[in-house]
C-alpha cells in the first residue's frame, strides 16, 4: 500500500468519525426536544440521581426558606384583639416547626396540644422506604371532633412523594388508626363520618391526552371509612380524562411543574346544606383545587369523573370554600398586582365569576403567601384568614378591618426574625368543644 492511499484512508476514517459525531449530537437534540430515545432514560437518572444528592445534603430546617422565613412582625402573640368585633373563640393551628397541632385561646395562650413523633406511629413505615429526619417531618391541615378527637395529614419536607400519612388520635395523643399512604394536604369528614383525603404517588403509565412523558405525580382522592379503613379511590387524571372537561389535560404539559403537574391542594366533600345552595351541586361530590393549573373543581365520586370545572383570575390558589350564601371564597395567592401584595381572599359568585368581595393587604402590611394559605367565613361575617409564610393568623371583617391578629412565636433559635410556617388556622366557637384542655391554667 502507497502512501497516497494511506493518507485517504485515515482522512476517511478522520471524516467517517466527524459524521458520525455530527450525526450523534444531531440526534442527540432531537431526541431532547421530541423525548426520542435514549432522553428518557437520562432524564430519569438525571432526576434520580438530583434527588438523592438533595436528600444527603446536611442541612437544617432553619435554613431552608420554605420552612422559615423572615416574620412580618418582630413581636409574637396577640398584636391586636377587638373584643366587641372579633368571633371570639378558640383557634386550632399547626406550624412546621413541630410535628404539634395547637389550640390556644383569644389572648393567644395554648390551651391544648396534639403531638405523635412519626417514629411513633411507623417505626418502619411501609409506605416510605427512607423517610427524611423528624425535623422535616410536619402536620398539615385536620380535623378536629368536638370530643378531641384530631385527624392531621403528615408531610416530609425534601422527600417526593412528600405525603407521609394520615394519623387519627384522641385528646390525649393516642393513636386510634393510622393511614399508611402519600396522604397530603387536607383532609374534610363528612355528616356520615366518612373521611376524604388526597394522596400522590409517581406513575410511569402514559396517559392519552395528556402531554407528559412519565414518570409524574398522580393525584387521587381517598375516601376512608370513620376507622380508617380505604373504601375508594379515584385517580383525577382518569376523572377528567373521562368528562367534558377533558381539554384541560392539554394544559398538563405546560405546567409550572411537569412531574408534579396537579399539585392538588384541597378536599371538601358536599354536603346537603351546600346541594341546596348550589344548583349545580350533588351531596357527595367533593370539591378540590389544583394548584399548578390554576384550576377548582367537582369530582362526583359514584361516577368517577369531574362534573364542573373553572379557572379564575387567582394564580396558585389554596382553600376554595362554599359559603351559604352561594359564594364561594378562595386564598388566592399570586393574582393581585397592586402595591399591597400580590395575595388576596377572594369571595366570588362562582355562576357568574363576578367577585362579591374581597381582602387586600396596604403598602405598609404587604399581604403574600408565596405558597400554602387558608381562609374561613365566620359566622359573624367576619374571614379568619392564614398568611402561612409570615407565620400569621388574623382576623378581619367585612369592612377589612383588623381585629385580632397573631403572629406565631416559633422562630429559629438563631434569628428571632425568622418565623416557622403555620400550615393553617381554624376558629371553633367555644359551644362547639366539650373536651377538657389539657394546658388550660
Amino acid at each position: 500500500m502507497n502512501k497516497g492511499s494511506t493518507v485517504k484512508q485515515r482522512l476517511f476514517i478522520v471524516a467517517l468519525l466527524v459524521s458520525i459525531g455530527f450525526l450523534g449530537v444531531a440526534y442527540g437534540m432531537a431526541a431532547y426536544k421530541f423525548k426520542l430515545w435514549p432522553s428518557p432514560i437520562f432524564r430519569d437518572a438525571y432526576q434520580a440521581t438530583n434527588a438523592w444528592r438533595e436528600r444527603l445534603t446536611p442541612r437544617s430546617r432553619y435554613d431552608d426558606t420554605n420552612f422559615f422565613i423572615k416574620a412580618r412582625h418582630t413581636n409574637s402573640g396577640i398584636l391586636r384583639y377587638n373584643k366587641e368585633k372579633a368571633y371570639n373563640g378558640f383557634t386550632l393551628f399547626t406550624s412546621v416547626h413541630a410535628q404539634k397541632a395547637l389550640l390556644i385561646s383569644m389572648e393567644g395562650q395554648i390551651l391544648h396540644e396534639w403531638h405523635i413523633p412519626f417514629a411513633s406511629i411507623w417505626k418502619n413505615p411501609p409506605h416510605i422506604r427512607f423517610p427524611v429526619s423528624e425535623d422535616f417531618i410536619f402536620w398539615g391541615k385536620g380535623h378536629l371532633y368536638p370530643n378531641g378527637d384530631l385527624i392531621a395529614t403528615i408531610g416530609g419536607f425534601g422527600d417526593t412523594p412528600w405525603g407521609y400519612g394520615l394519623v387519627k388520635m384522641d385528646k390525649d395523643s393516642r393513636m386510634i388508626w393510622k393511614y399508611a399512604e402519600h396522604v397530603h394536604h387536607d383532609v374534610d369528614v363528612g355528616s356520615d363520618g366518612k373521611i376524604y383525603t388526597l394522596i400522590h404517588g409517581f406513575t410511569t403509565e402514559k396517559m392519552p391526552g395528556i402531554k407528559l412523558a412519565p414518570p409524574f405525580l398522580e393525584d387521587s382522592i381517598v375516601v376512608l371509612s370513620p376507622d380508617g379503613h380505604e373504601i375508594k379511590r379515584v385517580s383525577l387524571s382518569k376523572a377528567f380524562r373521562h368528562s367534558d372537561f377533558s381539554n384541560l389535560l392539554n394544559v398538563l404539559g405546560e405546567t409550572r411543574q411537569e412531574w408534579d403537574p396537579w399539585h392538588t391542594n384541597n378536599v371538601e366533600v358536599v354536603d346537603e346544606q351546600i346541594a341546596d345552595q348550589f344548583p349545580f351541586l350533588e351531596t357527595g361530590q367533593v370539591l378540590i383545587s389544583m394548584r399548578n393549573i390554576d384550576t377548582i373543581a367537582i369530582v362526583d365520586l359514584d361516577k368517577e369523573q369531574v362534573v364542573w370545572a373553572v379557572k379564575g383570575p387567582w394564580i396558585m390558589q389554596h382553600d376554595p370554600d362554599f359559603l351559604s350564601n352561594g359564594n364561594m371564597l378562595i386564598f388566592d395567592n399570586r393574582g393581585h398586582y397592586g402595591k399591597e401584595g400580590p395575595s388576596r381572599i377572594i369571595e366570588f359568585n362562582p355562576m357568574t365569576m363576578e367577585i362579591i368581595w374581597q381582602y387586600v393587604g396596604n403598602e405598609q402590611d404587604i399581604f403574600y403567601s408565596r405558597i400554602k394559605g387558608a381562609q374561613q367565613r365566620l359566622s359573624n361575617g367576619n374571614t379568619l384568614i392564614t398568611e402561612s409564610m409570615k407565620g400569621r393568623i388574623f382576623e378581619v371583617t367585612r369592612e377589612k378591618e383588623i381585629v385580632w391578629e397573631f403572629s406565631s412565636p416559633f422562630r429559629a433559635p438563631h434569628d428571632n426574625q425568622l418565623v416557622a410556617n403555620v400550615w393553617w388556622g381554624l376558629r371553633f366557637h367555644p359551644d362547639s368543644l366539650n373536651f377538657e384542655f389539657n394546658l388550660k391554667k
